[in-house]
């Protein structure tokens, strides 16, 4: 079993968002030499005391994009649907308040090359990409994000894995339709949409 974990490129994981998960993404995020890609739900956690300085300072570094569920879009009420009730930021006025708006004001501000883009659309995880390496967690039912498990890939020597290209493939499809001046089909006849967020 410890094999096929080994060819699969799986090379951690975490019961839950932790101290070790943290320190983790912490770690890597400071070594990262070439790029920075996070997508998720809310990514609350990027705003907070310890990890925004992180943040900053690293976008000076190596670019920096993140994707952020539209918090006025129906994908995100219906996200909160399952959720536990001490979920945090279901109010969407109040994490653009207190989350998304100083976030991106910072970063205009103080930070490099870093960018905040809104998506409108589910998801089911959340991944992080760091250089070579992808952490995905998991959103369950009837739990809150960071209940969910935490699995690192590792793209290797060999180019990459199966496991690693699918969530690869799906980070580079959002870059694709972030930077496109017209959402391509099939994606814009289904509303699909990815937009860089402007702090007013």
């Amino acid at each position: 079993m410890p094999g096929h974990l080994e060819q699969a490129g799986l090379v951690d994981l975490f019961p839950l968002t932790n101290i070790e998960s943290k320190s983790d993404l912490v770690g890597r995020l400071s070594a990262a030499r070439e790029q920075i890609t996070m997508f998720g739900l809310t990514r609350n956690f990027y705003s907070s005391d310890d990890m925004l300085p992180v943040f900053i300072a690293k976008s000076h570094e190596v670019p920096i994009r993140i994707f952020i569920m539209d918090p006025y879009g129906q994908s995100r009420r219906d996200r909160y649907r399952l959720e536990p009730a001490e979920a945090a930021m279901e109010d969407p006025a109040r994490y653009e308040r207190e989350v998304l708006r100083p976030l991106a004001r910072t970063a205009a501000r103080d930070g490099g090359d870093l960018r905040i883009y809104l998506y409108d659309f589910p998801c089911s995880f959340a991944m992080e990409r760091i250089d070579d390496a992808i952490r995905v967690m998991l959103y369950g039912h009837g739990k809150r994000g960071t209940d969910g498990p935490i699995l690192t890939f590792d793209k290797g020597l060999d180019g990459g894995t199966p496991y690693w290209d699918y969530f690869a493939g799906q980070l580079d499809w959002m870059q694709h339709l972030s930077g496109a001046d017209e959402i391509p089909e099939p994606w814009r006849s289904k509303g699909i949409k990815v937009w860089e967020y402007q702090a007013g």
